[in-house]
């Protein structure tokens, strides 16, 4: 009932406009964070699922129908690949200094992940840090075609889980897609409907899925 309760008020108080709304949401989510630094803005229609993991640093403008979503994979009886090096805890969504969420951008953390400082993740843009997969990438003698749909059984599904990592100074272009176990270096930016899944990125790049600049 109380959680009923705590989901009516933010559902209230999510779409209140202006300074008051600004206002009202911090002061609201600086006790439901894992932690809320100084001049956070949250603007109207955004989304926080399990707050209790996620730690908000200083300066951060977090824009309109932004959607954070962490709380760890539950891989209990799942068929799963780990990708990646694990730093980032499962479910930890970790946001430095200084980082701007634009509009309508979605930032899943249930395989861990950090975003640096000065970053900007432009419109439309997606961070996954878990994703399904057709096929069973820890048994090459398993030649099932899984399921792409939450909603399937769980013996129908394969998952990819990884931790994200966006350095300091990196940039994620409008409508870009980041997957699991992608590391973002130092001062790179990712163009516009680019995927640098798999891709070998270096700091203080320029990777587009057109053309590769180190201007």
């Amino acid at each position: 009932m109380l959680e009923q309760l705590v989901l009516f008020y933010e559902g209230l108080i999510r779409n209140i406009g202006g300074g008051l709304g600004r206002k009202v949401r911090y002061q609201y989510y600086k006790k439901r964070l894992a932690r809320c630094g100084e001049n956070v803005n949250i603007e109207e229609g955004v989304y926080f699922e399990n707050p209790k993991d996620i730690e908000l640093s200083n300066n951060i403008w977090i824009d309109k129908q932004a959607i954070l979503i962490a709380g760890a994979f539950n891989s209990v009886n799942r068929k799963y690949h780990q990708k990646g090096e694990s730093i980032i805890p499962w479910g930890k969504l970790l946001i430095d200094d200084g980082v701007h969420l634009a509009p309508q951008t979605v930032i899943q953390a249930h395989g861990g992940l950090r975003i640096g400082k000065n970053v900007t993740i432009a419109a439309g843009a997606k961070v996954y840090t878990l994703s399904h997969h057709y096929k069973n990438l820890e048994d090459v003698t398993d030649s099932k075609r899984y399921s792409f749909s939450s909603m399937a059984a769980r013996e129908d599904q394969f998952m990819i889980v990884g931790n994200v990592i966006i350095g300091n100074n990196a940039a994620v272009g409008l409508n870009s897609v980041i997957l699991p176990g992608t590391t973002v270096p130092e001062g790179t930016w990712i163009g516009v409907l680019s995927n640098p899944n798999n891709q070998p990125l270096t700091p203080n790049s320029v990777f587009s899925s057109l053309k590769i600049n180190n201007e």
